[in-house]
């Protein structure tokens, strides 16, 4: 990965539209007084994706006057020692001399018609958002407000009241063979979406396609733009093919304005 996708990822958790509004139980964080970090400031591509924009997300924070990470990663014990959870983030804000706790999270569905109904399945199907919006909101979202969470944010930061926000970012992807577009529960007004298809379908919809700009897994959630696709691979489609035969691949066809993803011809029942 170069300089170049760095920055798009450090770009994509400024701008890029969220998947999810607001939530009962948490706002969204506002974002405009976010900045840039330093062009040294280099990421590891080499973790998975959702510790890869944590790290970004730490450094922008960073980077930004009004914003103190105050802590990451935090860990909260109960009286036994056993781990009731992790917060992401603590933040300070200066400007509002608030503190808050912060929660980040990139996830991408691909909609699914069951028995007349849509389910939300991720390209790991084990994941959907039915059971992360209930993970949300029932436990991550709720870990500040923990007895031992208080004890903890008061003896470690003085903290005694804290706000409750979160960012997510990422995709909901449609049947290449559907008209419908229907939106997960609480799903931002201006969230990113694309298509998806099996493998098999590959000849009937993409039959006059040699090649595309294959999307490798870090640059996932950053907006589809000339400066992204600029940075991505050209595929020829039989090579995207084979590779899609054993997991979901994300990529742009020629012109297209949404990216893709193909799956293999099991899913979801991998």
């Amino acid at each position: 990965m170069t300089a170049t996708a760095t920055r798009l990822i450090y770009e994509s958790l400024i701008d890029a539209p969220l998947l999810v509004g607001n939530l009962p139980e948490s706002q969204v964080f506002n974002r405009p007084g976010l900045r840039m970090p330093k062009a040294e400031c280099a990421l590891s591509f080499d973790q998975k994706l959702g510790h890869l924009y944590e790290d970004a997300l730490g450094a922008i924070i960073e980077a930004s006057p009004d914003l103190d990470c105050l802590a990451s990663h935090l860990q909260v014990f109960d009286l036994s020692g056993i781990t009731l959870g992790e917060m992401d983030f603590v933040v300070f804000d200066r400007a509002k001399k608030r503190y808050i706790h912060l929660e980040l999270a990139v996830k991408f569905y691909l909609a699914v018609e069951i028995d007349g109904a849509w389910q939300f399945p991720g390209p790991d199907p084990r994941d959907n958002w039915q059971r992360k919006l209930e993970r949300l909101c029932s436990h991550q979202l709720r870990l500040s407000g923990l007895d031992e969470a208080k004890v903890l944010l008061e003896e470690r930061f003085g903290i005694q009241k804290m706000a409750v926000e979160h960012l997510i970012y990422g995709r909901v992807f449609y049947p290449v063979t559907s008209v419908e577009r229907p939106a997960i529960e609480a799903m931002h007004s201006s969230a990113q979406t694309g298509r998806w298809l099996f493998v098999s379908q590959v000849n009937e919809y993409l039959n006059k396609i040699e090649t595309v700009y294959l999307i490798e897994k870090p640059l996932w959630a950053v907006p589809l733009t000339s400066s992204l696709l600029s940075t991505l691979r050209v595929m020829p489609i039989d090579d995207l093919r084979s590779m899609a035969a054993e997991r979901c691949v994300m990529f742009v066809p020629p012109a297209s304005r949404e990216p893709y993803f193909l799956v293999p011809d099991g899913w979801p029942d991998l």
